[in-house]
């Protein structure tokens, strides 16, 4: 398996060559949330990622009961060229609504941007908000999986998936350089084949 890292601006401002990038193989950088919050250090990561030559993907933090549209928008305007990163991820956490609107909102933001970037995107989730917000949204199992499940134990299967892609084991974890503690990843594949989902 290859190791990887999350970061947003609440990990404070990364002096990227403090660490070591022997285990830090691919990085998932925070974009956007919502209809109008720029993470205001996606720019500058992204800039140092790509300039050391860190596999590199983008993700949007989805509020569920909001404009749908102007999210996808706003995440699409702000990381602007998505070739040569990861495809892009939304991330379904904390915020939700009634359960009628839940699963058509969250799959309209998905069709939008895939219709935008001809790419299927990443779902980044729990087990716990997935069983309690979308219990029967069976089509999950068409986009990847970004398991959110702390733990040192190989996580169980969530429905509707045979097995998970990435893997956030920890976010509780240090690095030189980076302020504060921050998540860390598996990819459940090889180097090859995480370059292999690099957009083109």
């Amino acid at each position: 398996m290859i190791t990887g890292i999350d970061l947003s601006e609440k990990n404070g401002e990364v002096e990227w060559n403090a660490f070591g990038f022997g285990d830090v193989n691919f990085v998932f950088l925070k974009a956007t949330e919502a209809i109008d919050s720029v993470d205001r250090n996606f720019v500058t990561n992204l800039h140092q990622a790509q300039q050391r030559g860190i596999t590199t993907g983008a993700y949007h933090w989805l509020h569920p009961r909001l404009h749908v549209g102007q999210q996808a928008e706003l995440f699409i305007n702000t990381v602007k060229d998505f070739k040569g990163l990861l495809p892009p991820v939304v991330c379904l956490e904390t915020h939700r609504t009634n359960l009628d609107e839940m699963e058509k909102n969250v799959l309209a933001f998905l069709d939008l941007i895939e219709q935008a970037l001809k790419v299927k995107p990443i779902i980044y989730t729990s087990d716990q908000y997935w069983k309690t917000y979308l219990p029967e949204a069976k089509w999950g199992c068409d986009y990847l999986l970004w398991f959110d499940k702390p733990g040192t134990i190989w996580p169980p299967q969530l429905w509707p998936w045979a097995g998970w892609t990435f893997w956030q084991y920890s976010y509780q974890a240090k690095l030189p350089g980076i302020p504060t503690m921050l998540g860390l990843n598996y990819f459940n594949g090889s180097m090859s084949e995480l370059q292999q989902m690099v957009i083109q």
